[in-house]
């Protein structure tokens, strides 16, 4: 059976930012607000991006509930997974962790200390500023290793088995911050601190660190992808 590596999309207007580019060279497969999703043996690695609802709100929004439910198969089949806000959220759910909704308000590109080295960071380790937006946030799963945190969100990511989570958006490109900036509801410029998109864009550009991190990061992901195919 062919596998490919399955994004899950949460929002209407997602793209996958730079997780979609640094794995277009490997077989893919989207998925929107999943009702079903392939078998496990069909999946090469697992990709769930952000969306604006809750990673506990599956009444509401029952593809929350199939992701949820696929992540914890993955994990405990040893299937990479990559968790990216909302997906670093349903990934603790899966695996036990407490969810606090409403616990923050970041927004922005705002530091992160990366305090355990992880190949899907590019090894790195130290000041990182990555993009966030959001306000929930969850623990840190029984047996997982702490892989950054700030004074705000004290598990800014976790490492469990085949599974990452990231609770900022390392996915982010400049085409995502533009969607954001005129597609989401409400647009990024209101939830920014002092509104200034295109500064906040200027700032993400000029930082090398950031982008070397999210080259080499989503590659060494690719590459734990490939192997499986």
């Amino acid at each position: 059976m062919q596998r490919s590596v399955l994004l899950v999309h949460h929002l209407a207007y997602e793209t996958g930012g730079h997780a979609a580019r640094l794995t277009a060279h490997l077989p893919t497969q989207t998925v929107a607000f999943p009702r079903r999703v392939p078998p496990l043996d069909a999946i090469a690695g697992i990709i769930v991006l952000g969306g604006e609802m809750s990673a506990v709100d599956v009444a509401a929004h029952p593809s929350i509930g199939v992701t949820t439910d696929l992540v914890r198969r993955a994990v405990d089949a040893d299937v990479p997974v990559l968790g990216l806000c909302l997906g670093h959220q349903i990934l603790g759910v899966a695996l036990g962790a407490e969810h606090r909704a409403g616990a923050v308000d970041e927004t922005g590109l705002l530091p992160v200390d990366v305090v355990a080295a992880d190949p899907w960071l590019g090894g790195f380790t130290g000041e990182l500023r990555p993009m966030q937006w959001h306000t929930d946030v969850v623990g840190l799963p029984t047996g997982a290793t702490l892989v950054a945190t700030n004074d705000a969100v004290p598990v800014q990511a976790f490492r469990s088995g085949s599974a990452l989570g990231l609770q900022f958006h390392l996915e982010v490109d400049e085409e995502v911050l533009r969607r954001w900036s005129t597609v989401a509801e409400p647009p990024l410029g209101d939830d920014l601190p002092g509104g200034d998109v295109e500064g906040l864009v200027r700032a993400y550009r000029a930082d090398t660190t950031l982008h070397r991190v999210v080259e080499e990061g989503f590659g060494a992901f690719a590459e734990s992808c490939r192997l499986r195919l």
